[in-house]
């Protein structure tokens, strides 16, 4: 009788705490559930945290109390029926280990942990196209699909058929490359990264195009052309200042003897 009053101690003690896995996204918000039974009445909740375990919500005697922690202040909901506890705007301290402690209007008692992870959102994945060509009416395009993410896969899809020649993925991303001519136009490329149950896409179009040739421009002077026009114009500044200084010499001296008084 005595190890059958024990075993159903332990058996009792076993219930009353687990461990429930949860997990939440930056900046969203998450729900722990208190693991309250649907029929209970609770007289009381008590959400702790760390070893010491320091009260972040409290419900007694009718008084709800969700301030009591200033890591957590305005960022707090608690649901006195379900003894669910929200909280808001996920950080990633919040990422730890909660303990709940209920009773109902019975005097019965439950208590449960929720481990909590959180994790961010899977971001857009990164495409990059380098355009091949075009020759001959015809280019080839390389677009390789990567992320910052960890731990993801990649898919592509593309809305113009028979245009993938090749696809190759690794552990940085993974590329695919196309042939498509100058004619084309809407071809869409569709990179999806995938994490668990979370994926994200993104899209792009790229194109076969003719760059227009370049117009010509005169060239600048190279340094020798330069020097010698240099000279060239440096010596017709001088001679034209030697003619000058000698038409006023002969013209000069010539007005200067007519205009003399003859002698006596």
């Amino acid at each position: 009788m005595r190890l059958q009053v024990i075993w159903i101690t332990i058996l009792q003690a076993a219930m009353v705490e687990s461990l429930i896995e949860v997990s939440g996204y930056l900046g969203d918000n998450v729900t722990l559930p208190s693991g309250a039974g649907a029929s209970w009445n609770l007289s009381k909740i008590e959400w702790s945290i760390l070893t010491n375990n320091t009260w972040i919500a409290t419900y007694r005697s009718g008084r709800k109390n969700i301030e009591r922690f200033y890591r957590y202040k305005g960022r707090l909901s608690l649901n006195t029926t379900t003894g669910d506890l929200t909280i808001h705007n996920l950080s990633r301290k919040d990422a730890m280990d909660y303990s709940v402690d209920l009773e109902n209007v019975k005097g019965q008692n439950r208590a449960n942990k929720i481990k909590l992870t959180v994790t961010e959102r899977l971001q857009k994945p990164i495409i990059e196209v380098t355009v091949y060509g075009p020759t001959e009416g015809n280019c080839a395009v390389r677009l390789r699909c990567s992320s910052d993410d960890q731990g993801v896969n990649f898919t592509w899809r593309v809305k113009l058929p028979n245009v993938i020649v090749y696809n190759t993925q690794d552990h940085y991303g993974s590329s695919v490359v196309a042939l498509l001519n100058t004619t084309q136009s809407g071809a869409e490329f569709i990179c999806t990264s995938s994490r668990q149950k979370e994926n994200n896409s993104r899209s792009v179009f790229p194109e076969c195009s003719v760059k227009p040739p370049l117009t010509p421009t005169a060239s600048p002077l190279s340094p020798e052309k330069r020097c010698r026009y240099g000279v060239t114009v440096f010596g017709g500044v001088i001679l034209g200042l030697f003619l000058s200084a000698a038409v006023m010499f002969f013209f000069g001296g010539e007005s200067k003897s007519a205009s003399s008084p003859s002698p006596l």
